[in-house]
């Protein structure tokens, strides 16, 4: 069974988490995260008398993004930003079009919206895979409805 000595009634004592009369969230979440990795590794079942009552909702929404979407949008915006110098400086040296003139050029402006798109779709390297996994998940049924084509027309040339 899982054991805190903050885990009280089926539910974090908040109390337990205050620093200066004010709730730390993070030691919530960094709790709440410790036991769900818990039982994930020893899964136990529910009953009725220990019933779980903490929900997520009682963490206010900041704390969430605090803790983890700014780290987030932090990393892209420094990816974007490293993207969007190289291929600043690789239209430069390619086309010798200054970076304020890049601007109104179309071709520039093609470069920068597929540099965004790959910053946004590509965050992990994980996420390669994934996409191409989703290419091959999206053409299976392509390649099987032209499969099953190619048959009957192959059993109707047989039979002539």
């Amino acid at each position: 069974m899982f054991q805190d000595s903050r885990w009280v009634g089926g539910t974090w004592d908040l109390k337990q988490f205050q620093k200066d009369g004010v709730t730390h969230w993070d030691s919530v979440i960094d709790a709440e995260v410790r036991r769900r990795k818990w039982l994930e590794d020893n899964p136990e079942s529910s009953s009725n008398e220990e019933p779980v009552l903490f929900d997520t909702s009682i963490i206010p929404w900041w704390a969430w993004m605090k803790r983890f979407h700014l780290p987030e949008a932090e990393l892209l915006n420094g990816r974007a930003a490293m993207v969007g110098f190289f291929m600043a400086y690789f239209v430069d040296s390619l086309t010798g079009v200054g970076l304020v003139d890049q601007m109104g050029n179309f071709f520039c402006k093609t470069l920068l919206f597929v540099a965004v798109a790959g910053v946004l779709l590509i965050r992990k390297n994980e996420d390669i895979e994934t996409l191409k996994k989703l290419v091959e998940e999206s053409t299976f049924y392509d390649k099987q409805w032209q499969a099953s084509w190619q048959d009957e027309n192959s059993s109707s040339s047989k039979d002539s």
